[in-house]
Parts: structure tokens; sequence; C-alpha cells
């Protein structure tokens, strides 16, 4: 991509060369063929670059980017054994081929429209006839390279004939070292290709070697063997979004729901069953495509376990050693002092007391940050991503990324990258106004989409932000009122207008793209976020631009909790999802028959649970004006939950209630407190839906 946007950076490209050399020869020797084989033809054609022969257009840059794809594919499917679209593979390498021909088009055109051309027939008509004389060096078989992979990439160049091999120095059987090479070959090769190129399938083991290549002219009249032509070669469209299943278009448009679908589907035979009882397939080709299907699902896992480890700095570790250290001197001292200890050695007991807080404290931070890594690495999949949606928008965009330093925690990190990934695409596709539109609106022609990350508080925020159209607040209405979310004279603020994207199946697209407009991501995105314990908030102003801002935990295993009490047992509330506490006035609390008590709170009623009625306890009061309504939000929702007393606020080490006992509705964990007894940790959205199903208050 930064040679798109600086093609005349010569030591760039220079540098993209060697970097595709490097992987070609270190493939080539470890017996990688299609990698090697594959990165030859990304090299050709960045050797005609750097040569001047070809220009870093558009279209080259695309098929670099794809072949760099596909590539990372291939080294994938080297490493795991997974398998890789073959049809994709000979697609590009056709693609590559036909870009370096000399006058021949940047890239392969569609299959329909190639047919032999003229460029292709004065190409094969300029065919040069090489003969190669190469005696490789002794240490060949040492370095553990192959003679016959100079050979496979000669044949990829042009067509190789006349292979003689001269075995004139091979000594005798019982002298032969089976690590030298004794053997030189001469060879004659009909390609395209300039001299240069065919020195460059030798680069490997020029040193030592004797290489004569003669350029022994052009080959006389007569077509030359036919080369492999893109439209031969079988195209596939990864690039086309995938139709979805019938049956869940059938539950989009209400024609059946998830249960009937599930009973036809569970009715259904499987595909094999059906091929083979028509013939069509035998049951052992049905056997071998399920034993790839379980080799690539195998792969996949062993691909998701490879992402479990974690490369930490050493200076870390260090720094970690070096604070273990200081904790043992301590508990040391500690030890000594409590051995002899009189009451007159009382502030020395607290001031060691205090210097084992301290390095308890560090610790937790210091190993609490081994887990932590600079939110960059999320952010360098969008680069490419908004070049590739401003493609197929056609329009002109560009990304602007900073806080790349900032560290989170490293599963957090791999929860938000699809979040993430939905909002920029989102502003790419609905917020940023196509090109003419900017200019008619005295806005720059380019639209911005910014990637920010930074600490705030105990949290990290990252603010994905587009100075494009808005968000439309009467659009919004408007569809809210359509699908019944509110009523049709209902008065909200904008601060509760916004947040209705969020809802399941919510959009204001004229159009549906293939990129977003379904009304399908923003619910999960909001879910995402809150089931890493985080929040999502909206800016927006017309024609101005909008900013979603999520607030995360900097880590997941600590949380920043309030401890409340209810009778004698104690309960810690996220303090993100706290908005405030507060103690009602008797006139504020209303009941509804059928629907439960509400509270007023500035003239906005809000759902009250009280948390005694939830989990069967004792509590010290029962009237809402005695005691404390704490006001917690999750996606959306507002809930005023009552509790006797708020306790404080402290910091607490989340532990599963899943592994250490089993799964409580309401309970997110438990955590140990201070006095060493068990607090429980609430799951706000799950105790709205407890309190949903409790007895509605007469």
């Amino acid at each position: 991509m930064a040679l798109e946007q600086h093609p005349e950076d010569l030591d760039l490209l220079n540098k993209i060369f060697r970097s595709a050399h490097s992987i070609k020869g270190t493939s080539g020797m470890f017996g990688f063929n299609a990698v090697a084989q594959f990165t030859h033809k990304m090299e050709t054609l960045l050797d005609l670059l750097r040569n001047g022969q070809k220009v870093v257009a558009p279209q080259i840059a695309d098929l670099l980017l794809k072949s760099t794809d596909c590539l990372k594919t291939l080294i994938d499917a080297a490493k795991t054994g997974s398998s890789v679209d073959d049809g994709t593979v000979q697609r590009l390498t056709g693609e590559l081929a036909a870009s370096c021909t000399p006058g021949g088009s940047n890239v392969a055109q569609p299959p329909m429209a190639i047919k032999p051309t003229m460029a292709a027939t004065q190409a094969a008509t300029n065919n040069r006839v090489y003969s190669i004389r190469w005696t490789p060096p002794e240490w060949l078989f040492q370095r553990g390279l192959d003679p016959l992979q100079m050979f496979k990439e000669l044949s990829d160049l042009g067509t190789l004939s006349a292979v003689t091999v001269d075995t004139s120095k091979l000594p005798d059987l019982p002298a032969v070292d089976p690590e030298r090479c004794y053997l030189s070959w001469t060879m004659k090769l009909e390609s395209v290709k300039d001299r240069k190129v065919v020195e460059g399938v030798f680069e490997f083991v020029r040193e030592d070697s004797v290489l004569l290549i003669e350029d022994i002219g052009v080959k006389p009249e007569g077509p030359s063997t036919p080369q492999p032509s893109p439209a031969d070669i079988p195209l596939s469209h990864p690039g086309l979004a995938e139709p979805k299943p019938l049956g869940e278009l059938l539950i989009e448009s209400g024609a059946v729901s998830r249960e009937m679908l599930d009973k036809a589907l569970s009715q259904q035979k499987r595909v094999g069953e059906i091929l083979v009882e028509q013939h069509v397939v035998t049951p052992q080709q049905v056997e071998q495509a399920l034993q790839k299907q379980r080799q690539q699902e195998s792969s996949a896992q062993a691909k998701k376990t490879d992402t479990t480890s974690i490369r930490v700095d050493t200076a870390k570790i260090d720094k970690l050693i070096n604070l273990v250290g200081e904790l043992v001197i301590t508990q040391s001292m500690l030890s000594d002092l409590g051995s002899r200890f009189e009451m007159r050695q009382l502030p020395v007991l607290l001031e060691r007391m205090a210097q084992l807080e301290r390095n308890t404290r560090e610790i937790q931070e210091r190993v609490m940050g081994i887990r932590m890594l600079p939110i960059g690495t999320a952010f360098s999949r969008f680069p490419r991503l908004v070049r590739d949606l401003a493609t197929k928008s056609g329009k002109k965009i560009q990304l602007v990324l900073s806080g790349e330093e900032t560290e989170l925690d490293k599963t957090v990190i791999e929860s938000i990258g699809d979040p993430l990934t939905h909002l920029v695409r989102n502003s790419a596709d609905h917020g940023l106004e196509p090109s003419e539109q900017r200019l008619d609106d005295n806005k720059p022609e380019t639209g911005t989409i910014r990637l920010n990350a930074f600490h705030e508080g105990g949290s990290i925020c990252i603010t994905v932000e587009d100075d494009g159209r808005g968000l439309n607040r009467d659009k919004i209405l408007a569809k809210a009122v359509k699908q019944g979310l509110i009523g049709e004279n209902e008065k909200l603020a904008d601060d509760q207008i916004w947040p209705l994207i969020f809802k399941p199946g919510f959009s204001t697209a004229d159009k549906v793209t293939d990129v977003s407009g379904r009304g399908v991501g923003m619910d999960v995105v909001k879910r995402n976020i809150e089931g890493l314990g985080g929040t999502v908030s909206i800016k927006t102003a017309t024609g101005k631009g909008t900013t979603f801002t999520l607030k995360l935990p900097l880590t997941l295993a600590i949380i920043d909790g309030m401890t409340v009490r209810v009778g004698k047992e104690t309960y810690i509330v996220p303090l993100l999802s706290i908005l405030e506490s507060i103690q009602p006035k008797p006139e504020s609390i209303k009941t509804v028959v059928g629907k439960g008590e509400l509270v007023n709170v500035r003239g906005t009623y809000i759902p009250m649970t009280r948390l005694y009625d939830v989990f069967g306890n004792v509590p010290e009061y029962t009237d809402p004006h005695e005691a404390i309504l704490l006001i917690l939000e999750t996606e959306g929702e507002r809930v005023a939950v009552m509790v006797d007393e708020i306790l404080g606020q402290q910091q607490v080490v989340i532990k599963s209630m899943e592994q250490n006992f089993r799964k409580v509705e309401g309970i997110a964990g438990a955590t140990i407190l201070g006095d060493g007894t068990v607090g429980f940790i609430l799951d706000v959205r799950g105790l709205l839906e407890i309190a949903r199903n409790l007895p509605a208050v007469a």
C-alpha cells in the first residue's frame, strides 16, 4: 500500500523485491515448491517494476495486494497442512504472467474477452533461445539446494529442452561423497524473458558456480509452445458476497420461525447420502471429502491454538523478577520481626506491612502488564480494509491512525477486531458521502476516517470517527416508529435516539450493499463490546460526521466495581454499568399494574428492581426511600436496582463461577473481599432478564 502511494520510491520497491526473493529462496530450499513458484511470479513482476519496464499502476497494485494475500494463504497451508483454493492460485499466477508480458496488459482480462491476441502472437515470435551450461558448486547438496528446483524454475520461464548431464567428474563408487556434487548440465531454454531473468534463477547458487548463458538468437518461425492462458484457467470469485441460505432469508421475511427451520433441517438428508443414492459419487469419494474436511478443521484448530501464545518483552520479565526479589526480602524481614516481636517494634511492623503492600501492588501491575499488547496489532488490518472499501465504493477515503502504541489486554484486542471492522465498514459505506456530494457541500473530496486509542481513567477508549454526513435524526425516528420501537408521539432526547441504531435489524440505509445496510451488525457490535465489560457511545452532527467511542476495561481479569450490601450479603456492581445512585423521594415511586414498580428520575420513568427479591435475601430496608437505588445501564436499557447500602469502590479480581461452582443466573463471577468473605459480581444483563420474569407487583 505504501508503494501505491509512493510508486517512485525505488528503495521501497527494492525492499519488497528482496523480501519476495528471500521467501522464494527459503521456501525453495525447504521444499515448499508451491510457495516458491508463486513468489517467483511475483518477483518477476517486481523486477520489471524496479527496472522501470513497468509502472506501479492501480491495477498492478491491486494484483500485488491480491497476490500477497494468496502468498499468505500458501504459507499458512504449508504451516498448518490446510488446503488452498487452487483456482485462485492459478488465476493469480495467470494474471501475474500476463502483467509481465512485454506490451501486454497489466492484468489478465476477463475470461470471455481473452482470445489469442496480436501481442501474444508477437511475444511468441519473439522467443529467445538460450544455451545454458551450468556446473554447480561442490557444496550444493551440503546446503540443502536441489538442482531440480532450478530446472522447474527454468521451465516456468519457457520451454526447457535438450537437458544433458555431464558425469565425467563422477568418481568410482567407493570414492563418492554423497554430500558433494560432481555433475554439470547443459540445456536449451526457449523463453520470452530476457537474460537477467534467466540468470536470476541461479541467484542462490551463483557463488562458486560455473554458469554460461548464451543467447543464441530468436526462435525460427513457427508457433511457440502454447503457454497457459488466463482464459484457460478457471476463475473463482472470492470477492463476491456469498448469498444467504434460503432458510435465513425465510426467517428474515417472517415466513418461518427458527424452530420450524431447525425441525425441517433435521429431516433433511446429508448431501453425501443424497449423492451416493443418486450414484453421482461413491461412498469412498464422500469419505475422502469428509476426511479432507476434518483435516481442514484440525488445521483451523491448530491455527487457533497458535494464537493462545503471547510474546513478552524480556524487559518486562526482568522487572517482574526484580520485584519478586524485593518481595522475598520483605517477607524475610517480616519473618525475622515476627520471631522476636515486641510491642515497641509496632511502628517497624507497620512500615514492613506498608512495604509488603507496595510490593504486592507493583507485582500485580507488572503481571497484568505481561498480557498487554499495543493496540496497533488490531489497527494494522484497517489500511488495507479501507483501501478495498474505497475501491469498491468509488469514494476517496483516507484513514488516519493514532494511539497505536496504547496497550490493552491481549484477550480484549483479539475480541475487538470484528466490532471495529464493522464500525469502519459502516463509516466508509454510510458515513462518508460520494466525492461529488462532498464537493457540492464544500467539503474536501477525500473523506477521512480516524481510528484513535487512548487511556482515560482506568479504561481505554477507542474512537472511530468520520467526517461524513452524520446520523439522520428524522430517518432514525421514522424507522423506529415504523418498527414499533417507540410511539409515534414519543419525545426522545438525542442521546436516547442514537442508541436505536444498535437495535437488531435496524437500518436506515436506502439500499443494501454487500458491505452493509442490512441492519445486521451494529447490535452485534454493542453486544460484543458489552460482553467485554465495555460501553459504546455516539456523538454525531449533521454534515460534520459521527464518532463512535468504545470504552473498554484494560483487562478482563480485574474490574473496577462498586461494593454494595443487601442484608448480610455483599455484591459487586461493575462500575462501567453504573450511571448514578439516588435515594428517591416516596412520591417518585409509582406502581403500574401488571408492569411493576417505576422510579421517576428527572422526568424519565425507569423500571425498579429490588435486589433482595432477585436473590431471596432478607433486606435491612424494604422502603425504597430509605434504601439506595443504583441506576444501571446495559445494551441501551436502564434499570434502578435497590440495595441497602453502598460500601465503597474497589478493584476486584474476577473468579469464574462456572469453573469453581456452576453458572448462576444474574451473577457474572465472584471475588474474595478484603475480610476474606466471598462477594458476588452482578451480571447486569442477566439481572434484567431475571427482573423481567419476576411476578409483577399488582
